[in-house]
């Protein structure tokens, strides 16, 4: 018979323990109990308990450190944690002293008693294979690697795809299994940029590998479940054997979901294949994440392999790029996020929203963005070459949440660039970018001296100093390089070009052309044209 030693500050839920357990159904005769670390430790000069259930914090030291000098002492006794505190930390820590089981307060009587029967028939399987060999106990604590081990293979296409070299690798781990037994392949995805910030990324591995094995196995299974990282999209795979009922998978699927919300705070998506043979599995894998990085509005649910997303896209949408070329004109940053959001949700509510489309919103958006800092002569390569930029537009096409992480930045770096630029820019520069944006109006030295708050007179002394020329002299000087480049790229006759580039008449517009180039109009566009 067996000795259990409970330890806890809070005398009632000692009592309550003592009380609501049958303690002979687990083969326990004796139970002592201990309010704090020093009282549990004098309970050793009895001999060691076989099992301990133990609060963690408590004033006079924690059941952390209780679990520690247990194991440094060397006793093999089976540990169950039970606290207030749902913190992973505390679980992972735990899990590395062998604690066998990490149960929150309120009791939930259910789940104490599979606790102490899973906890009780692990440590009778490690006692008796201690008393046949060393050798026996090893395997036993390597027994679950093993296994984890050979299904990361599969999935990784590290083994063989030939049944028979499957077979010989079964054999060879001493596996319970078979290579022509099928099984089925659940996939839990979740974006690592929505993971909370405040998660451990161990901890966080820890924490969904424990719950997805406890739902989708009810109980601890961690050798059929494989964590791993891929495209900034945090896997679960979870082998479950073949003949499980679909409806089953789903709910338990859902409910996986569920918990995932509630408790790890993140948005989990699960896929489950059909039945496959494992020569099959690792294509299957590479099947379904091809689904998840195709799944931009259809996440948070289970979907099933051969479920197909059903996306409206009969109409090709496209970005309002003048209302957002004005709203950047206008530094507007809340608004061009805003609209940004909004357009993506209502385009997602309509089914409207899949990868080809988010795609070619990013391309409308980036189009504006260029063209915005092109006309600011702000070099966007220089200012969107960091790792972070880089890093946040490779995952924009992956989610929403993604693309809207990313187009904030974007916005912000833009704004506060230009807004930084126009801060340095001296009086003459900004005269300059004022006649930039508005030389085809009607323009005189006055309005670009009002522009820049100065009088006419001292602008133009300022100016003619600065730049060699004066104020209405660098305004025909601009319009005739955007009247070049017009009669070369736009087949428009040269009164057009000449009102457009701000000229009230052909003639003085002619005049002024062949000054400062040398050449008629029509002998430049002639002499210029593509063709020639």
């Amino acid at each position: 018979m067996m000795r259990c030693l409970l330890i806890d500050d809070d005398v009632p839920t000692v009592e309550v323990l003592r009380d609501i357990v049958r303690w002979n159904d687990y083969g326990i005769s004796q139970v002592v109990a201990a309010y704090n670390i020093l009282e549990a430790k004098t309970c050793f000069d009895d001999g060691a308990p076989d099992l301990i259930i133990c609060d963690i914090e408590m004033p006079r030291g924690s059941g952390i450190e209780m679990i520690q000098w247990v194991r440094e002492q060397g006793y093999d006794c089976a540990f169950i944690f039970f606290t207030c505190h749902e913190s992973f930390e505390f679980a992972s820590t735990a899990l590395t002293y062998n604690a066998d089981s990490y149960l929150i307060k309120p009791l939930d009587e259910r789940k104490l008693e599979e606790a102490l029967l899973r906890s009780v028939e692990a440590l009778k399987r490690r006692r008796t294979l201690g008393e046949y060999s060393k050798h026996g106990l090893t395997w036993l604590r390597n027994k679950d690697l093993v296994e984890k081990s050979f299904w990361s293979d599969v999935l990784t296409s590290t083994l063989s795809t030939r049944p028979d070299l499957i077979q010989e690798e079964i054999l060879r781990r001493d596996l319970p299994f078979s290579a022509n037994q099928k099984f089925t392949l659940v996939l839990i995805s979740v974006a690592a940029s929505e993971i909370d910030e405040h998660w451990n990324a161990s901890v966080f591995y820890y924490a969904l590998s424990n719950l997805g094995s406890e739902v989708m196995f009810d109980r601890p299974n961690p050798d059929r479940v494989i964590p791993y990282k891929q495209n900034n999209q945090i896997y679960h795979a979870i082998i479950i054997d073949g003949g499980t009922d679909a409806q089953k998978l789903k709910a338990n699927g859902e409910r996986l979901v569920r918990l995932c919300r509630q408790y790890l705070k993140c948005v989990a998506t699960c896929y489950i294949s059909e039945e496959k043979n494992i020569s099959e599995l690792a294509q299957c894998k590479a099947e379904l994440e091809q689904t998840n990085m195709s799944n931009l509005i259809f996440r948070g649910i289970v979907h099933f392999q051969n479920d197909r997303f059903q996306y409206d896209t009969t109409e090709t949408y496209a970005l309002d790029t003048q209302l957002y070329t004005m709203l950047f004109a206008q530094k507007d940053k809340l608004q061009i996020v805003n609209r940004l959001k909004n357009t993506l949700e209502r385009l997602a509510a309509q089914n409207k929203l899949d990868a080809v489309t988010l795609h070619l919103v990013r391309e409308d958006f980036l189009q504006v963005v260029y063209a915005f800092l092109a006309q600011n002569n702000i070099q966007a390569h220089r200012l969107f070459s960091d790792d972070v930029a880089e890093r946040l537009l490779q995952r924009s096409d992956h989610s929403v949440f993604d693309f809207m992480k990313w187009a904030h930045l974007i916005t912000e770096k833009t704004i506060e660039t230009l807004k930084e630029t126009l801060q340095s820019e001296g009086v003459v520069e900004r005269a300059k970018r004022f006649i930039h944006e508005n030389y085809h109006w009607d323009m005189s030295r006055d309005d670009v001296a009002a522009s820049v708050f100065l009088t006419p007179d001292y602008l133009s002394k300022t100016f003619k100093n600065e730049t060699g020329m004066s104020i209405i002299e660098y305004l025909n000087a601009h319009r005739i390089e955007m009247a070049k480049r017009m009669l070369v790229e736009r087949p428009v006759s040269i009164g057009a070009v000449a009102t457009e580039t701000g000229f009230d008449n052909l003639s003085y517009f002619s005049t002024v052309f062949k000054k400062l180039t040398g050449e008629t109009p029509n002998a430049y566009r002639a002499k210029h044209k593509p063709d020639h």
